[in-house]
């Protein structure tokens, strides 16, 4: 037996520090070498890191301060300032903790998908029928009824929102998916000597959150896109038993999320798509103020165009937008397009006062919420910029944090996957 040359290196949550490592020989051949037959082998400069090092540095530390506070605050703990965990290190060693996190995700949906006759990329064969044959579930119509007859006594208008297309889904047979995009400033790749920062277009990187809830659980999964990130939530569903539910989809009405999510559930019957409230008033109050001339004029059209839309009266939403006296309009090109951003959300836009009675989700405000815990709060800061990589694999690293599953992915490097109270 011989002692190895090379210390095994280790970054711990007491700090680093090293240790011999022995091998036996049999002759000139080594038959047992501890530091690769006992521990993970290591390579050239590199650090085992601890599972409990990986959750004060990463969790509670990389998913809320910067890189060089993290190391900073861990190395003082440690009583490590001078010979601890760089900051640049601590950054590589969560993107590629991220990384390899995603890379998980995404080979465990994959085989999800397989096993119940779906393509990897989420696409359904149709060689289960009790997927596609299920229609939507609804709730008893004396119950709408009752609330629509409630909404009546609030209403100034006609009853045009009972005859409302959007059916009115049972809670209890519904999954929520919240799902939208948020964007951070991406690192410049280069730049051209001598060009200020003004001359060049600002770029981003993207991350696509999605939020699922159902019957008091919920689950949180990111993705680098939403054509990434659809599969990833099929295979969710299909792993708890959630794909005869109704996908209950809650957008801010971007074309390019609803248009992806129609065509990705094509062969589902029960599933359907809400503008979110918020947004649709946002959007309302941003293009009126670019069509009407002054605030007051704005406010009172606005003032106006809510209630319909509030009802799902998107067609009177419309002749009130176009019988706008011209003498009050400032820019009708921004009139024409907040008319063709209600026509093509008409499918979407439900009668929200008689969801609001009958207890059922008007707003994407929980997925609005995951965002911001997920990317905004950690990676919005000011001067902060970063690769497309990078900040896909910090959100992983979060949502790990916000379905508490870092402990398993750490010491086991799996994860459950299930919907959690």
């Amino acid at each position: 037996m011989i002692q190895n040359t090379r210390p095994y290196k280790v970054d711990g949550e007491v700090g680093r520090f090293t240790f011999l490592t022995h091998s036996i020989l049999d002759n000139t051949d080594i038959q047992y070498d501890t530091s690769r037959d006992i521990f993970l082998s290591l390579h050239g400069k590199e650090y085992y890191r601890t599972s409990g090092f990986k959750e004060i540095a990463l969790i509670y530390g990389d998913t809320e301060k910067s890189y060089r506070k993290t190391a900073r605050l861990i190395n003082r703990i440690r009583y490590q300032e001078k010979d601890g965990t760089p900051s640049r290190t601590l950054h590589e060693v969560t993107e590629r903790e991220g990384t390899a996190l995603l890379e998980h995700i995404t080979g465990k949906s994959k085989q999800i998908l397989s096993d119940h006759g779906f393509k990897e990329t989420g696409v359904y064969r149709g060689e289960n029928p009790e997927y596609t044959q299920l229609g939507p579930v609804v709730l008893p119509q004396p119950k709408i009824d009752s609330a629509l007859f409630a909404c009546a006594e609030g209403c100034l208008f006609s009853d045009g929102y009972i005859d409302n297309p959007i059916s009115y889904e049972d809670p209890c047979e519904a999954v929520n998916i919240a799902i939208d995009d948020v964007n951070v400033k991406r690192q410049e790749e280069s730049r051209i000597p001598g060009q200020k920062r003004s001359e060049h277009k600002r770029k981003y990187a993207h991350n696509t959150i999605a939020r699922l809830s159902h019957n008091g659980t919920k689950y949180v999964l990111n993705g680098a896109s939403i054509t990434s990130l659809l599969p990833i939530i099929m295979s969710f569903l299909l792993a708890n038993g959630l794909s005869g539910k109704r996908f209950q989809f809650f957008t801010d009405g971007h074309t390019v999320l609803n248009t992806a999510i129609i065509n990705f559930c094509s062969w589902k019957r029960n599933m359907g798509i809400i503008l979110d409230w918020y947004h649709l008033g946002k959007k309302c109050g941003e293009l009126l103020s670019q069509t009407m001339k002054g605030r007051s004029l704005r406010n009172e059209v606005l003032n106006k165009l809510k209630p319909l839309l509030w009802y799902g009266l998107t067609d009177k939403a419309i002749n009130f937008l176009r019988e706008i006296p011209e003498k009050d309009i400032k820019s009708g090109q921004s009139l024409e397009k907040l008319i063709a951003y209600l026509e093509r959300n008409r499918p979407y836009i439900p009668c929200y006062a008689a969801r609001k009675e009958l207890g059922l989700c008007n707003s994407s405000a929980v997925g609005e919420k995951a965002n911001d815990l997920i990317v905004s709060e950690r990676q919005k800061h000011n001067g902060m910029s970063w690769t497309k990589k990078g900040t896909v694999a910090l959100a992983a690293i979060t949502v790990l944090k916000q379905n508490n599953e870092h402990k398993k992915w750490f010491e086991d490097k799996d994860i459950d996957f299930k919907m959690a109270a």
